[in-house]
């Protein structure tokens, strides 16, 4: 399998919204560092661009990335912003997909798709 280091586009509905960004990617062995950058668009509020720091790991063909941190790259508002969680399936060397879960229990549905 080839590695899953580079760049992967992002796409996540959630009950309350949807995500839209970049997914930057390192893996050494089975470990995954990297960032995610995206803008996400709340319906009951205005959109905020965010930038999450992860870690995680794959395992076979099971992908784990955890937010460690985060920064509030814009907002109109002070916010207060929970961390990710993805966990999804590697279902070619292209596409990963799966389901998120934040600190507030709130669950999405994502796909990152491999662009270089």
């Amino acid at each position: 399998m080839d590695s899953l280091s580079g760049k992967w586009l992002y796409e996540e509905d959630y009950s309350y919204g949807k995500a839209k960004g970049e997914l930057f990617l390192k893996q050494i062995g089975k470990k995954l560092i990297g960032k995610i950058i995206f803008l996400e668009n709340i319906e009951t509020s205005n959109s905020v661009m965010v930038q999450e720091f992860l870690e995680g790991e794959i395992n076979g063909s099971r992908i784990i990335l955890q937010a460690t941190e985060y920064d509030i790259i814009h907002c109109e508002e002070n916010i207060f912003y929970e961390l990710d969680c993805w966990k999804g399936v590697l279902l070619d060397e292209y596409t990963i997909e799966g389901e998120s879960l934040d600190n507030q229990g709130v669950y999405g549905s994502f796909i990152f798709q491999k662009v270089q």
